[in-house]
């Protein structure tokens, strides 16, 4: 959570885990990769920007389980 409050310079994402990613701006296609990245480098969990999946990270809750699912593979 502290990688996607960093990434998106928002305080929300941590106290709203249903916010709407997307939909409220608070992540676009730059911040996206940005966060790939630093999810791979401080997890080591590969994430192909084709494979990726917008409505899998369309919230906060969504995105963390999406990367506790791919940490368990």
């Amino acid at each position: 959570m502290q990688l996607l409050a960093s990434v998106t310079d928002s305080d929300e994402v941590l106290s709203n885990l249903d916010l709407p990613l997307y939909d409220s701006h608070v992540l676009d296609s730059l911040r996206t990769v940005q966060l790939i990245v630093a999810i791979e480098d401080e997890f080591g969990v590969k994430i192909s920007p084709a494979a990726f999946d917008r409505e899998s990270w369309g919230t906060p809750r969504r995105l963390v389980a999406d990367i506790q699912d791919r940490l368990q593979k």
